[in-house]
């Protein structure tokens, strides 16, 4: 498929002087397949794994790049140091992990509960689980490309055009918002399907979407520091699949002492910032650059 002329393009001459219109436009398309596949199909509840309306928005961030005529480097999904960005990404996140399972193990131990870690499949947002690899498996491509598409939207098109208007904290803080209120979908449901009163959804909206943003912060800030995509896709994949596939058993169950483990997440976010911060600096990486910064944008909005 040709690629069209970027600099004489409307759409991407549109993207430059409504550089906050246009990614918002394209999540709400984004929000509408995702209410579909969640809300009225719904397939999760079927499949383990909302795949319908991630893999259509990647789709549709990769039908946008075509449509103003740019490949999906002008998002981040690039070979420029692409080692050292994943890198970064992946170590901080992993540490993450050690440090708060390794705190929910010693807690629960202390309590006598008998904590072991343990490998199984399940899908969190649905509590469908499966024995054997195949839904393992599943659940890992679904992270793939859930990772592909929130990293492509939120981070690749949404940070970069915002870049245009705000600076690099306004712009991570604005996406990141809207990355946590993207995650209301699931409370939302479990609230039409009358699994959760209102109070509990309630509950539950305030923790995820609290958690959702702080992880978009830190994975946006990977992509600020490091002008690679892969960064925060990385992170992102690893943080999904380590939910998805590790536990800690105890003698309450599986997951029954996630009250230690997420807090330490949380804080772990943050520090992953700092960590981000300290190895670009390190290593020189190059920042994002504003959506169409080889070009000049209108100054109209």
């Amino acid at each position: 498929m040709v690629r069209r002329e970027a600099s004489t393009n409307r759409l991407y001459q549109l993207s430059l002087a409504r550089p906050v219109l246009v990614p918002l436009a394209l999540l709400a398309i984004a929000v509408f397949l995702r209410v579909v596949d969640i809300m009225v199909l719904p397939l999760a509840e079927r499949w383990g794994e909302a795949f319908l309306h991630k893999a259509l928005g990647f789709v549709l961030v990769l039908a946008y790049l075509w449509a103003v005529g740019q490949s999906v480097a002008a998002i981040g999904l690039h070979g420029r140091r692409v080692g050292e960005a994943m890198l970064i990404g992946s170590v901080g996140t992993v540490l993450i992990y050690v440090l708060g399972f390794g705190l929910q193990w010693l807690v629960s131990r202390a309590a006598g509960k008998q904590p072991a870690l343990v490998v199984a499949a399940t899908d969190p947002k649905t509590g469908l689980a499966k024995p054997g690899v195949t839904f393992a498996l599943w659940l890992l491509l679904g992270n793939v490309v859930n990772s592909s598409m929130e990293e492509g939207l939120f981070r690749g098109v949404m940070l970069s055009h915002f870049r245009v208007r705000l600076s690099p904290w306004q712009a991570n803080v604005l996406q990141a918002v809207l990355f946590g209120l993207w995650h209301l979908a699931w409370p939302i449901r479990h609230l039409v399907a009358g699994r959760i009163d209102l109070a509990a959804a309630v509950s539950q909206s305030v923790i995820i979407v609290l958690g959702a943003t702080v992880s978009g912060l830190a994975w946006g800030y990977l992509f600020l520091k490091t002008d690679n995509l892969w960064a925060s896709w990385t992170a992102h994949t690893i943080n999904n699949s380590t939910l998805n596939l590790l536990h800690i058993r105890t003698v309450d169950g599986l997951d029954a002492a996630t009250a230690v483990l997420y807090p330490v997440m949380t804080v772990g976010l943050v520090a992953l910032m700092l960590w981000t911060r300290l190895w670009a600096e390190r290593l020189q990486m190059p920042e994002l650059e504003p959506w169409g910064s080889g070009g000049k944008a209108s100054q109209s909005d």
